[in-house]
């Protein structure tokens, strides 16, 4: 398992937001939230992309600039998605596509029929020859349109259409059998995988270790006292961090990489605690100033829960076991 890191704001793929776009002359596409761009998403980009290439032509992801149920669903968390625009944007062009038009998701296209999809944008915009959709794919209002019906829903037949079966995943491996044990991977499954302190689990089905990236800026400094400072990160809206605890960590700053241990939780040994969840990691033989500069974390292994602790000399004594236990795993990578 690697970690994932954007590594430039440069990507090798075009990215649109206007589809009236000149350049849509008709491809291979497909259409989700990909929030995850994770290994069933993968299976299905890698179909994608192999029909470009069989039928000289480019291809397409068409994606939105806000995920559909966090404007529907006023139940969903506020952090609740596993990957940034950018972060989403290198995975796609990662795995191979040419073009990504992020359509803003709004009440007007919600109440957008899939009839009304099929033509106006796949065919009417995007001039699409091919597409490719998951056997669980549904999509327009009320989702009516899926994998089944897409064929009926418009008397235009030049579209070819392409299924991809259900992507499961067994002890880190995938398969597209149905078997007792395997589970399907989703994205609603690895955000309640992270909730659950599970990392490790949610990594395999990502195919990559889960990141998070924000800007260093300034914390209670409680850290450095008793020999364990920390860089605290602000994270990006609406991102899903992992349950409060302590992980096994790698970073990045600046393409450098390090490992670390990051602690997620409301400082329960600081009085009074933090109203909402801080990222504070402690990068291991590392002692540069690094304020304002951006932390890519990696989340390998989650060690403990957040404990309540009477004093920070408790605090101490348990963070140099936490430091000893990760050092070890690491040793082991």
């Amino acid at each position: 398992m690697t970690a994932f890191f954007v590594q430039s704001d440069i990507l090798p793929v075009a990215i649109y937001t206007d589809i009236n776009h000149p350049d849509f002359t008709g491809g291979v596409v497909t259409v989700g939230s990909f929030d995850g761009v994770h290994r069933g998403h993968q299976a299905l980009l890698k179909q994608v992309t192999a029909i470009a290439e069989r039928y000289h032509c480019r291809s397409m992801v068409v994606t939105f600039a806000t995920h559909p149920r966090m404007l529907l669903d006023k139940n969903t968390p506020e952090r609740w998605l596993l990957n940034t625009t950018d972060e989403k944007n290198m995975l796609l062009a990662q795995a191979g596509i040419d073009d990504i038009l992020i359509l803003p998701f709004d009440r007007e296209m919600s109440q957008m029929t899939a009839n009304e999809f099929v033509r106006k944008i796949i065919i009417g915009k995007l001039h699409a020859k091919y597409w490719v959709v998951g056997e669980d794919h549904s999509f327009g209002k009320n989702r009516d349109g899926n994998a089944e019906n897409i064929a009926t829903l418009t008397d235009i037949t030049q579209i070819q259409l392409f299924k991809e079966d259900l992507i499961k995943c067994e002890c880190g491996m995938l398969t597209n059998k149905d078997t007792a044990f395997a589970e399907k991977i989703s994205s609603s499954a690895i955000r309640k995988l992270l909730s659950d302190g599970q990392p490790e689990a949610a990594n395999r089905m990502l195919g990559y270790e889960y990141p998070l990236s924000g800007k260093v800026i300034a914390g209670n400094r409680t850290g450095r006292t008793i020999g364990f400072p920390t860089a605290n990160i602000e994270p990006p809206p609406n991102k899903i961090l992992p349950r409060d605890g302590v992980y096994c960590v790698r970073t990045d700053l600046d393409g450098e990489q390090f490992y670390g241990m990051t602690y997620v939780g409301k400082r329960t040994v600081v009085q009074p605690p933090d109203d909402t969840p801080q990222v504070e990691t402690h990068i291991f033989d590392f002692k540069r100033n690094i304020y304002g500069k951006i932390l890519r974390l990696s989340f390998m292994h989650r060690i403990r829960d957040d404990i309540r602790f009477k004093n920070l000399e408790q605090l101490q004594t348990q963070l140099q076991r936490d430091e000893q236990q990760i050092r070890n795993l690491v040793c082991r990578v």
